[in-house]
């Protein structure tokens, strides 16, 4: 019989573990408090928009679905 390694590899860091590190930072530095964890994460989002040069895309208007019915 064969035998294989059951050891698992390390997993690879994705940009979600770094947005969960970051997000459970500022719950910290927040105390639980939401409304400090919106303002600093709002800080931070303005200040990478201004330093990357990036706008702010409105959606689209929403459209209303017709029914089928033509009216």
């Amino acid at each position: 019989m064969i035998e294989t390694q059951t050891k698992p590899t390390a997993r690879e860091e994705t940009s979600v573990d770094d947005v969960r590190r970051i997000r459970e930072q500022f719950d910290r530095e927040s105390g639980g408090d939401i409304r400090k964890h919106v303002e600093q994460t709002n800080r931070v989002v303005e200040e990478l928009r201004d330093k990357l040069g990036l706008n702010i895309v409105q959606p689209p208007p929403h459209r209303k679905l017709r029914d089928g019915t033509g009216g």
